[in-house]
């Protein structure tokens, strides 16, 4: 057997990764819950506990989603910080869900390619952001792939 090209070797690790992401997220849920199955992109860039970034213009805002904690900020709105059991499904993508001052949040990364209209640069996700009964939406990168904090 011949050995495999870097190429090959980077997608059998990133698949590999993608499949134990999608194993530890379904040994998280409560017993009975179906194990969440995220698009395969999706699934790549939150492998190992990636982090996501994402982020927006009008009014300025950013989302940092790390393994088990989502930070949120914006032009409006305060700091919000929660802990996370990590992504539910949502249609095409991954919704974190919880809770800012006895409100609902929710910050919903779908894999469909986003266009900042700020820097012109396209990004692989769409992001949305709901927050103290403000929507927000923008596009999402991996983390170290742009879209960090916004001042």
């Amino acid at each position: 057997m011949s050995p495999l090209s870097p190429h090959k070797r980077a997608l059998a690790w990133l698949t590999l990764s993608a499949l134990g992401l999608t194993v530890l997220a379904g040994c998280s849920r409560k017993p009975g819950a179906p194990a969440v199955k995220l698009p395969p992109a999706l699934a790549q860039a939150t492998a190992l506990g990636g982090g996501l970034n994402a982020g927006g213009e009008a009014p300025l805002w950013a989302l940092q989603i790390r393994a088990k904690k989502v930070m949120f900020t914006s032009q409006q709105i305060a700091a919000i910080t929660f802990t996370t059991n990590g992504p539910t499904s949502a249609p095409n993508g991954g919704a974190w869900t919880g809770e800012a001052a006895g409100r609902p949040f929710s910050a919903v990364i779908t894999a469909q390619a986003c266009r900042d209209e700020a820097t012109g640069l396209t990004y692989p996700f769409s992001a949305e952001v709901q927050a103290l009964g403000l929507t927000y939406r923008g596009c999402a990168a991996r983390e170290g792939q742009g879209l960090g904090p916004r001042s």
